[in-house]
């Protein structure tokens, strides 16, 4: 014991393996970002990779898939009349598909409402639902819009503070989560900044992805 709490010597650590949801693509128990500017397919793409899990389908490149549930919190899309007729498009099973739209938050009066997510607020809710219905498969869409409480988007250190929560839930409990953002106006930079807000947000996750229409 070095008697200094959260120090941690290396030698008292076993090595693990990452562990694949989608092997080489969606580790499990990680953050994953996924970019790309409006109307190039980001929410479409995330409910196909959402029904594969839910149904075991194999994934593209046909590796095998492990079904499991997935939770969707969509903030710019209608769940009866986008998210859902997208899930049937995709073949997904819906019995395994959840969407959190609200949550019960407690005023100072002990009274009790109905909210919309936010994070980091929210982290603890969202731990529990996922604890409950062995979530696999977590999807944010899109990542500033359940940016609350002072939480500035473009402020490095707001950003890895709630990221850091986030990251700590998804290794608790083993679930992939995927945060979708919109692209920056920054047109021809490096791909790793053309993500919105600050670049801690890319910094905190184990994979990163960018969406764009084919040139040809």
């Amino acid at each position: 014991m070095s008697g200094f709490p959260g120090l941690v010597t290396l030698s008292t650590v076993e090595p693990q393996r990452v562990e694949w949801l989608w092997p080489g693509h969606l580790p499990l128990g990680k953050l994953v970002v996924i970019d790309g500017d409006p109307s190039t397919g980001k929410s479409t793409l995330c409910l196909d990779l959402a029904a594969r899990v839910t149904t075991g389908t194999i994934w593209p490149d046909g590796s095998p898939c492990v079904p499991g549930d997935v939770l969707v919190m969509s903030a710019e899309d209608g769940i009866e009349d986008t998210v859902t007729p997208r899930a049937v498009a995709a073949g997904a099973d819906r019995s395994r598909l959840h969407a959190l739209s609200a949550v019960p938050v407690a005023n100072e009066d002990g009274v009790t409402s109905m909210t919309p997510p936010s994070l980091p607020r929210d982290i603890g809710y969202l731990e529990k639902v996922i604890a409950h219905h062995g979530i696999k498969l977590v999807v944010v869409d899109v990542l500033m819009a359940y940016l609350h409480g002072g939480v500035d988007s473009h402020r490095d250190q707001d950003v890895r503070g709630v990221l850091h929560h986030l990251a700590d839930m998804a290794e608790r409990t083993g679930c992939t989560i995927i945060l979708i953002r919109h692209l920056n106006k920054a047109g021809g930079s490096n791909a790793l900044y053309r993500g919105g807000g600050s670049i801690g947000i890319v910094g905190a996750a184990r994979a990163a992805f960018l969406v764009a229409r084919d040139p040809e």
